[in-house]
């Protein structure tokens, strides 16, 4: 079994991990899975919180790449992506309990039912020939299959920015070695079980 101290939560590397930043992260977080975005009065409304104190909250994690919004920060805007959930269409599409979600990476589509414990399935592409990759999770567990994710090692700046756009996934481990030889890219390859491992580490704070 992988040792959780091995591996930094990802989303946790650029944000604060304080009482009022969590709760607001976790209101943001279990809306979005449900398909709704919200606003900063909406989220001070449901966390008791200043709207100011939010604003800067999710500041912070804009700044830190584990959140968008869709206006300028000043305003009122929603808030449409959070910890690596987003309701912005991309190549990585997430069903939770009926709903149509969209995630920053590949790695996401694993790694978040397997921290929440749940039934998903997932697509994504491969990195190397665009061949469209099915993902099923059954309680939390990926089926078994040839697919691997490729995690990446080094990476600086904004998680959405730097982590996301490489956490890819490929048919096999010969279409992953097959980029990796094209791209020089410093990470390891891992399989779902290891990318579901990581994932409980990841989004932890959710689990509860």
């Amino acid at each position: 079994m992988e040792d959780s101290t091995a591996v930094a939560a990802v989303l946790d590397t650029m944000v604060s991990g304080d009482e009022t930043t969590t709760s607001v992260r976790r209101v943001v977080f279990f809306s979005l899975l449900d398909g709704v975005s919200l606003s900063f009065s909406e989220i001070a409304t449901k966390t008791g919180l200043a709207i100011e104190v939010v604003r800067s909250v999710v500041e912070q994690a804009i700044l830190g790449g584990v959140a968008t919004i869709d206006g300028p920060l000043e305003g009122d805007p929603k808030v449409v992506g959070a910890e690596g959930l987003t309701l912005v269409e991309s190549r990585h599409n997430l069903l939770i309990d009926g709903v149509d979600l969209y995630t920053w990476c590949a790695f996401d589509i694993v790694g978040i039912p397997a921290a929440l414990g749940v039934d998903a399935t997932g697509e994504t592409t491969c990195a190397t020939c665009s061949a469209v990759i099915s993902i099923v999770i059954t309680g939390g567990e990926p089926l078994e299959s040839d697919v691997v994710g490729w995690w990446p090692l080094g990476s600086t700046g904004p998680v959405n920015e730097s982590f996301c756009p490489t956490a890819s996934m490929f048919c096999d481990p010969s279409h992953l070695d097959s980029w990796r030889r094209n791209s020089g890219a410093n990470g390891e390859m891992l399989s779902l079980v290891d990318l579901a491992a990581r994932g409980r580490i990841t989004w932890a704070k959710f689990a509860s």
